[in-house]
């Protein structure tokens, strides 16, 4: 395979100098690709080290909520940090200069990367099993979810690492699909990590939620009425699978009549019309006369009428 097939995706690309020090740029966001990509890391300290992991190696500002040892370990010179996401593969290219000097990629520990390997490495920790020279694929074996760090390992000559051939790895997961032939986010969102999470997620499109964006949020167009509290009942892709929590004076489904105020067909065979803000009076139609008028359970209990009376074919009803 030649370096003109592969898809690089250089760790170094389009850094910018900053006070004397490389600034690693890159999208605080990246969506899941469907295909395996393949990325190449140059080992240089040419024009790719970065000396402080939050300011110049990804560009952001930060707190001091890190643990005190991951707050040493992203302040050491290190090769621009590379994010990928699980099945990429991953290339080292180093230069001819460091041929002659033995160079060889270990896997080591947090504590390691920190204080750069010397003596004691073994044997298994080596990721090429010989020195560095060319370009070398990483075994997937050592680009499994999660975080990793990769040091220069050197048996003879100056001790590299601590100028900065150290590089540390993040392998991400992906949990957008409710089943590995599903849809990403139900076809309703985006699946996407942002630089400090640690796996992708959906980020779900308007009117839907849920891990798979696999619900119809019924709430999302706001359809209770008169500042009622709107719950979705999480009934799948049905779009009225919502229940509206009505203040005291409000009743209907969202919440849009009003108790003591007329509504359709409130007065079985006559007119309606409100008398004051809790009061109606229904007109009957003609040859129709007495007490008869429709109480709807949605909009008022018995318990609520104070008093009705009938005055030449007026049917009065006031509410407390």
């Amino acid at each position: 395979m030649t370096v003109k097939s592969i898809i690089l995706v250089m760790v170094y690309l389009q850094t910018y100098p900053a006070n004397g020090q490389k600034i690693c740029e890159r999208p605080m966001s990246v969506e899941w690709h469907t295909q395996p990509e393949q990325h190449i890391v140059k080992w240089t300290l040419m024009n790719n080290i970065c000396s402080n992991f939050y300011t110049e190696c990804w560009n952001i500002n930060t707190n001091n909520e890190r643990n005190m040892l991951e707050q040493k370990a992203l302040n050491v010179p290190q090769i621009c940090p590379l994010q990928l996401q699980l099945g990429d593969s991953l290339f080292i290219s180093s230069e001819e200069t460091f041929e002659l000097h033995r160079i060889n990629l270990g896997y080591v520990s947090l504590e390691e990367f920190i204080r750069c390997p010397t003596k004691g490495f073994l044997q298994e920790q080596l990721i090429f099993g010989s020195r560095l020279r060319g370009t070398h694929q990483v075994d997937l074996q050592w680009l499994k979810a999660g975080t990793h760090y990769f040091a220069e390992i050197q048996t003879k000559g100056p001790l590299l690492c601590n100028l900065g051939l150290r590089l540390n790895v993040t392998v991400k997961q992906q949990f957008c699909q409710q089943s590995s032939n599903a849809p990403f986010c139900s076809r309703h969102g985006r699946c996407l990590s942002n630089i400090w999470e640690e796996a992708y997620n959906c980020r779900c499109s308007q009117q839907y939620l849920g891990r798979f964006c696999q619900e119809f949020d019924a709430c999302s167009s706001k359809p209770c009425r008169n500042n009622a509290a709107c719950i979705d009942t999480r009934e799948g892709l049905i779009g009225d699978s919502y229940k509206c929590v009505c203040h005291s004076q409000f009743a209907g489904k969202n919440c849009s009549e009003i108790i003591g105020q007329c509504q359709p067909h409130v007065c079985l065979n006559g007119n309606c019309s409100n008398v004051t803000p809790n009061t109606f009076l229904c007109k009957c139609n003609k040859d129709f006369t007495g007490k008869t008028f429709i109480l709807f359970p949605m909009m008022f209990s018995v318990s609520t009428v104070y008093s009705y009376y009938i005055t030449n074919n007026l049917q009065y009803v006031l509410f407390n």
